[in-house]
């Protein structure tokens, strides 16, 4: 696990790229370029240490398609287009207990986009498709499973800082009141905001408390 973590870290983490507008135009410019490809001509250009996997991030942020992907375009025509019910089996067809030879295996990691756009990590745990989000997996793996109702989130709001001093344990009210109040805080300042909120909550617990006292 720690050599895994260290190893995404050095993806992101230790060689965070800030790009420009050039290096955002010089992307759009060769969007059809396949991106391992494209990465080492981006370094070339700009003298920079860039991961292929970065790139792809990127270029997905920015709405670019990624060549090969395996989507259909407007206009194409799928190959069984007319024909009915299902392909026979052939030589190349799968047995039963056997498995693809893109499977993922168990520690793997893969990354999904959100409704919002955001990109998570997540860790395949188990067979046949058991995965869990990879910030959680790591918070899990130091202080144990996550409590019913609670939730584990980035402080610095940054989905790939998977740093286990850059994930907070937040139920999900103290989440609410988190992006009602403090959502523009500083990632160092979040462990401040949420003991405020607590406390805030436990004078208001006290008031409530004392008044009902007084009214019966």
């Amino acid at each position: 696990m720690q050599t895994m973590l260290l190893l995404y870290n050095e993806i992101y983490m230790g060689k965070q790229m800030k790009y420009a507008d050039e290096h955002l135009v010089f992307l759009k410019k060769y969007e059809s370029m396949p991106r391992k490809e494209l990465c080492e001509k981006f370094n070339a250009k700009f003298n920079t240490k860039v991961s292929a996997l970065a790139i792809k991030q990127k270029c997905r942020k920015i709405g670019l398609s990624c060549p090969n992907s395996g989507r259909f375009k407007k206009g194409d025509i799928p190959a069984n287009k007319g024909k009915k019910g299902l392909m026979g089996t052939n030589r190349t067809s799968f047995k039963p207990g056997n498995s693809p030879a893109n499977t993922k295996k168990v520690g793997q990691i893969t990354y999904r986009a959100d409704k919002l756009n955001h990109t998570y990590a997540w860790i395949k745990i188990a067979e046949p498709r058991e995965w869990k989000m990879l910030h959680v997996h790591i918070w899990e793996q130091a202080n144990g499973r996550v409590p019913k109702g609670k939730c584990v989130i980035f402080k610095d709001k940054n989905t790939l800082n998977l740093q286990l001093e850059n994930l907070m344990l937040v139920s999900r009210s103290e989440l609410a009141r988190l992006n009602q109040k403090y959502a523009h805080i500083d990632g160092k300042l979040k462990e401040t905001a949420l003991q405020i909120i607590k406390i805030n909550q436990k004078v208001k617990n006290v008031q409530q408390s004392h008044t009902s006292r007084q009214s019966n």
